[in-house]
């Protein structure tokens, strides 16, 4: 065996230069103390779940990211000891709380796998997240039943009690800024729980993606490649159809035009982010930097509170134009290049 290289110095060690180490350190991390760390870490997002839930779906969807080294079998094990640690927790605090900290821990579950190649679609994201959205306020619902009232009545009774105490310290003029968001807040209440499940799943995104980052599974996707599904744009039609036919039902028109309402910003959310996407594409798409693809993002928000632009965009690329040219199952039936399909002819 030969102890030297060709210049008569000792060989380095295996490792040394850079290519058997690298993978050695990434067979370590994706060993058992990568899962029993991230078992410890889902123990400790259980434990913070009642202080802050999305605090805890950081730490619970890094804990369950961290297991899927080990397989799949690994990451559902992990899911079951967050919901058994969580709900361990709320019985010896507070038990009402479990249906919320179980939301949690499926929202990290969920959304553990981003930044890795099992990262979900946008469509089942946007799906996972409305989902979520529903099952906060059936919970609430619930709660609000056994209370012998119904989620409306709660929600109204939760709004005037804070327009009451608001309004004993305000001006004149601030009251009527106050009336103002009051009445945006009987509209929109429901927005609230849709907020609450956006937020959770962003936070376990970032779980996810820092999981991924340590276990060297990232992937290459980016937000400009963000697209909604279809029936983003059916509930966007449906929202505007409601909102605008709600004046000639007058036993049914503040309860359909509520709804209508709701639908549509819920909608609005998603082709805001199809229309911004499409926007930092084209920016990239030009050799734009990370400046200027953020000042982008902020022109598109002003573009889209004052002139609803973005999402119409938005709309634009989901039903029809698709701008950046991404594969689509809708898209498969018609060739994108004409080039493509002369030559195929």
């Amino acid at each position: 065996m030969n102890d030297t290289s060709e210049n008569g110095r000792p060989v380095a060690p295996e490792g040394f230069d850079g290519s058997k180490g690298k993978r050695g350190a990434q067979e370590v991390a994706e060993g058992p103390s990568s899962t029993q760390g991230g078992l410890v870490w889902i123990l400790v997002g259980a434990a913070c779940m009642l202080v802050g839930i999305d605090f805890a779906c950081v730490l619970v969807a890094y804990g369950i990211g961290l297991s899927e080294s080990n397989g799949k079998g690994a990451r559902r094990t992990a899911f079951v000891v967050a919901c058994l640690a969580s709900v361990l927790v709320c019985i010896l605090v507070d038990p009402q709380q479990i249906p919320y900290v179980l939301i949690g821990c499926l929202t990290a579950w969920i959304f553990s796998a981003d930044g890795s190649d099992a990262e979900a679609s946008s469509g089942w994201k946007c799906f996972a997240i409305a989902a979520i959205a529903l099952a906060m306020a059936g919970t609430d619902a619930v709660f609000a039943f056994l209370n012998n009232t119904s989620l409306p009545a709660a929600m109204n009774g939760a709004i005037r009690v804070y327009a009451r105490e608001a309004g004993q310290s305000a001006s004149a003029d601030m009251r009527e800024q106050l009336t103002a968001v009051v009445t945006l807040a009987k509209t929109y209440w429901p927005m609230a729980f849709l907020s609450n499940a956006i937020v959770e799943a962003l936070c376990s995104h970032i779980g996810g993606s820092l999981a991924a980052r340590k276990r060297n599974a990232r992937t290459k996707r980016t937000f400009s490649e963000f697209d909604a599904p279809v029936w983003v744009a059916v509930l966007f039609i449906v929202g505007v159809a409601a909102s605008l036919v709600s004046s000639q039902l007058p036993a049914w028109s503040s309860q359909v035009k509520m709804v209508g309402e709701n639908v549509l910003t819920a909608a609005r959310v998603a082709l805001f982010l199809q229309g911004a996407a499409v926007a930092t594409w084209y920016t990239k798409k030009a050799g734009f930097g990370p400046i200027t693809q953020g000042l982008t993002l902020v022109a598109a928000f002003y573009l889209e509170v004052s002139f609803l632009l973005v999402s119409v965009v938005g709309l634009v690329d989901v039903v029809a134009a698709n701008f950046r040219g991404l594969p689509r199952k809708r898209d498969n039936a018609r060739p994108k290049d004409p080039k493509v399909s002369k030559e195929s002819a």
